[in-house]
């Protein structure tokens, strides 16, 4: 981890290097999700004494968070979508960010938005 935090100059790594192993004696982990869950459960002095660990995790996870948004993106500007507008592409990463939600969204409701915005639409696939 200490390389890892080499490249963030807002960690002391002098400091990450005395606390990182006291952590791994104090807390039992096998991913970043795991040290943060244990870091959250964690009274307020402890993570006082583990704020160069706090640090480097907030960090390493906003990282990961802005790869994914990254690679979702590529997946979605595909060749096909490259004359697609720049915000039919925001709306669109953003629904492939947000299916979750997404799919709580009934279909009937975006079948009849869909097809209330245009008489052409109403005409097409009648009053639903």
């Amino acid at each position: 981890m200490i390389e890892a935090a080499q490249s963030y100059p807002e960690v002391d790594i002098a400091r990450l290097a005395v606390q990182l192993p006291m952590f791994r004696s104090s807390y039992e982990h096998s991913s970043v999700e795991e040290a943060v869950s244990a870091l959250q459960s964690s009274s307020h002095e402890i993570k006082q004494l583990f704020s160069e660990v706090e640090q480097l995790l907030r960090l390493l996870l906003s990282s990961c968070e802005a790869e994914r948004s990254f690679s979702s993106l590529r997946r979605l500007k595909t060749y096909l979508r490259s004359t697609m507008t720049q915000s039919r592409l925001n709306s669109i990463a953003i629904l492939h960010v947000h299916q979750h939600e997404l799919m709580a969204v009934p279909l009937e409701h975006v079948l009849k938005d869909f097809v209330c915005l245009s008489s052409t639409r109403i005409q097409t696939f009648g009053s639903v």
